[in-house]
């Protein structure tokens, strides 16, 4: 501001009446201000109020609840199915198979004894499946009549009414998710009722005298007793075949069972209720089962906050209080953007970017804490993001100050710990320091891992101060540096985008221009080499007076190497590119000549918007001639308006001058300086280092007083260091050589030839 107000006293500009200039400044910025004001509202107060609690926190004091409340203890539920689920008993249905192999069994021995005529004929053709006696023949044999076919009917028919009263499962263990604890099974006989049966009392088909047991008390008091063994026997096979697996009377019945363990499962959860006051959880860390009751608590206080007039009160106060220090910030904010950084409040679009970041910045960051529930320390990451990017996109004194508006912004609305905000302050503070000149990747690199320790050091101590745990404390200081990369990472990548969004050009890009492979340069190479070399070289000079007066250096460099560009449409008419004594411009009149030379400008910005030059460096081109007379032919105007030969208005001294504008920055003033300088010690017999700064203080002076100074805000102190940093240079570019003795020769002497001996 000083430099401004200096230039404007020099250059004699009326001061613009402050209403104007508030009118005038004003008008949009309000309203961008009063948007950003209104977005960040929405961002904070969107969607739910966050739970304030993360997994793995230190809790110091008892958390009480806020309201009355009923909340699924899932733990208790959980137990309480299990147990219903294990108190399911295992249910069997009748097997109608060993009932129905049984009766037709009996049938098939009754039927085969009446078929034939004789025992033998019986043992030929049926012994080997029955073992029957003679006995047991002809006691079936006489019951052939009607009265003794309704006897055997009958003790058949209470055979299978005895089978479906016995209690004989396959096995002991029967497999199923949740093994049954109950003392009973449940047997359905056939009628599609299931009555318990206490396990005591079931007998097994894999145990044989189990099954021996029932088969004889099957046929007890029934049939003939010489028939008896063999009806064993069958109900034996039946039961036990020779060759397969058992077949029990009852089998398991999968589909009950599985319906009566979901019925089970399906048990109203278990409630624990709360009343407002009670206390929640206890000084400590938080655990899973401990963070799921504050998150029910905090959920049913959402809800009833809606329709609870107490409740709906504070949180209107609340917001209240939100909207008020949001808009303080706000105005915090923009004034100290209007004060550090006034070019911002002159186009709206640098002003839209600048709060589109940091809405951007305060989405994301809010995203991430709400919709994960994660500790408020990722917040690192947004910060490192906003410090890195107005840091290239400005200043590092502004990037201070509008990061920490954001901390103090990411602080009040997310209710983190005021500790955290020393973490964010020590984060910004190293990337923004660090951050001040970057010409590799790798620099971008270095800072990341710079930041991410310094982010794990600040959050180690705050654990420490908080009294956290040494497992939560190394947590956290994980998480921050891990936030910190993250941010560091993003911006490396985004680095082109941020560039174009801010209209911005970053020393990675000018290192990229400054690249002789460029097709631009290569151009200028081949076609006027002489313009080439004089730009190289003023373009080191140049560098080395700016890093004098903490200007940017390599911006100069890389502005002289494009700002004669234009001379490559007519590099003949350029004393430097003329291989010969033929002068170009012999046979042109001043007036002719000097078009050809104003015009190297012009072409030189027609180039520069063809080949995508960065608008940065357009100000070389067109500012490092500024509005000063090209004397030479202003000369040769002269002379010949004295001689008669032309008119004396055309030789007027205004009609020589480029058309500007003049320089507006310190760097475009250098390069100006740099450019006469080295073109007129070039043209010296005798560069001595006194002649050299004469020539050097007399080409600044008269830049001086012509005025050409009065747009940038460059000082007389600045100018002296910079006159100072150009003779060094130039002397040693120009420095004397050793004569040497006009006799001696100092071509290379012949090798000598090695002697070869004869023999």
């Amino acid at each position: 501001m000083l430099r401004q107000d200096e230039a404007r006293r020099r250059s004699g500009e009326r001061e613009i009446p402050l209403r104007d200039r508030v009118r005038r400044l004003l008008s949009w910025p309000i309203v961008i201000a009063v948007c950003f004001w209104g977005g960040a509202s929405l961002i904070v107060l969107s969607g739910d109020e966050r739970l304030p609690y993360y997994l793995g926190q230190e809790i110091e004091q008892p958390i009480l609840s806020r309201i009355n409340f009923e909340r699924v203890n899932q733990s208790r539920t959980a137990e309480a199915r299990k147990t219903a689920q294990q108190e399911v008993p295992d249910y069997f249905r009748l097997n109608h198979r060993v009932v129905d192999g049984v009766a037709s069994g009996f049938r098939d021995l009754f039927a085969a004894v009446k078929a034939v005529e004789s025992f033998e004929q019986f043992q030929e053709s049926h012994g080997k499946r029955w073992s029957l006696d003679r006995a047991g023949y002809d006691a079936l044999n006489a019951m052939g009549d009607d009265a003794g076919i309704a006897a055997f009917q009958r003790d058949v028919d209470q055979v299978s009414q005895r089978l479906a009263q016995r209690n004989m499962i396959e096995r002991v263990d029967i497999e199923r998710e949740i093994r049954s604890t109950a003392g009973v099974v449940q047997l359905d006989r056939g009628d599609g009722v299931f009555v318990p049966v206490a396990k005591e009392r079931l007998t097994y088909a894999v145990n044989s005298d189990h099954v021996d047991r029932l088969a004889q008390d099957l046929v007890r008091d029934l049939f003939p007793p010489a028939v008896r063994p063999t009806l064993v026997a069958i109900v034996k096979n039946v039961i036990n075949p020779p060759e397969g697996k058992p077949e029990p009377l009852f089998v398991y019945d999968v589909d009950q069972t599985k319906a009566k363990l979901e019925e089970a499962a399906a048990l109203p959860p278990v409630k624990d209720s709360f009343q407002m006051g009670d206390r929640l959880v206890k000084p400590g860390v938080l655990d899973g089962e401990t963070l799921a009751l504050l998150k029910a608590e905090h959920e049913e206080y959402l809800k009833q906050r809606s329709v609870e007039p107490r409740l709906l009160a504070g949180w209107r106060k609340k917001k209240a209080g939100i909207f008020g220090m949001i808009a303080l910030l706000t105005a915090g904010l923009s004034v100290y953007t209007y004060r550090c950084q006034p070019r911002i409040a002159q186009k709206p679009t640098r002003a839209l970017a600048l709060a589109g970041l940091l809405l951007l910045m305060l989405f994301a960051d809010r995203l991430l804490l709400t919709s994960l529930g994660t500790s408020p320390i990722w917040s690192v990451a947004a910060v490192t993001m906003t410090a890195a990017i107005l840091t290239i996109a400005y200043s590092q004194i502004y990037a201070i100050g509008m990061t920490a508006g954001l901390a103090l912004l990411l602080a009040v609305t997310e209710e983190v710990p005021d500790g955290l905000l020393v973490v964010f302050l020590s984060v910004a503070a190293v990337v923004i320091l660090l951050l001040g000149e970057i010409r590799t990747r790798l620099r971008m690199v270095e800072i990341g891992g710079v930041t991410a320790l310094v982010a794990a050091i600040s959050t180690t101590f705050l654990g420490l101060v908080m009294g956290d745990s040494m497992a939560l404390i190394a947590s956290e200081a994980a998480r921050a540096a891990l936030a910190a990369l993250i941010g560091a990472s993003v911006v490396l990548v985004l680095l082109p985008i941020i560039e174009k969004v801010f209209r911005i050009t970053t020393n990675l890009t000018l290192l990229e221009w400054a690249d002789t492979s460029n097709p631009l340069l290569r151009q200028l190479i081949e076609r006027a080499p002489g313009t080439w070399q004089h730009s190289h070289l003023i373009g080191s000079i140049a560098e080395s007076a700016a890093e004098e007066i903490d200007a940017n250096g390599l911006l100069v460099r890389v502005g002289a190497y494009y700002h004669d560009i234009g001379k490559m449409c007519k590099p003949a008419y350029y004393v430097e590119n003329q291989e010969t004594r033929e002068n170009a411009h012999r046979n042109l009149a001043p007036t002719m000549s000097l078009l050809v030379i104003l015009a190297h400008v012009k072409d030189g910005l027609a180039l520069a918007k063809e080949h995508g030059l960065p608008p940065v460096l357009h100000q070389f081109i067109a500012e490092h001639h500024g509005t000063t007379v090209v004397r030479y032919f202003h000369a040769m105007a002269a002379k010949e308006a004295r001689s008669g030969r032309r008119d004396e208005r055309e030789a007027d001294e205004t009609e020589f001058r480029y058309p500007g504008p003049k320089p507006r920055s310190r760097e475009s003033a250098i390069l100006m300086i740099c450019d006469g300088v080295e073109g007129a010690v070039r043209s010296l017999q005798d560069p001595t280092a006194g002649r050299i700064e004469t020539v050097v203080h007399e080409i600044i002076m008269d830049r001086l007083m012509d005025g050409q100074f009065d747009d940038c805000d460059i000082t007389l102190k600045e100018l002296a260091r910079i006159e100072e940093s150009i003779v060094r240079s130039l002397r040693a570019i120009h420095h004397g050589r050793i004569a040497y003795p006009k006799g001696e020769s100092f071509e290379p002497r012949p090798a000598p030839q090695p002697q070869v001996r004869r023999a």
